[in-house]
């Protein structure tokens, strides 16, 4: 996560759907978003490789975008 810590004014234009303030929103939890779609694979040779699985950080994303407007804190 960005070292800069997330304003309530911010999150609360977030929750009442201001695309801006979803993108900062993504935008800070980036980091934290990429260590979930993490992925480690064994290649034919037998070494791991390690790679942010795009489909999954977008299904994350998405799932996070879709619960902002049920936050009961902000409301």
């Amino acid at each position: 996560m960005n070292e800069k810590k997330l304003d309530y004014e911010t999150a609360y234009r977030a929750v009442h759907g201001d695309h801006d303030a979803q993108m900062k929103v993504l935008a800070y939890y980036d980091s934290y978003i990429n260590a979930l779609a993490t992925r480690e694979e064994v290649t034919a040779d037998g070494s791991m490789v390690r790679y942010v699985d795009e489909d999954l950080k977008a299904k994350i994303q998405a799932g996070y975008l879709e619960a902002l407007p049920k936050c009961k804190a902000m409301r």
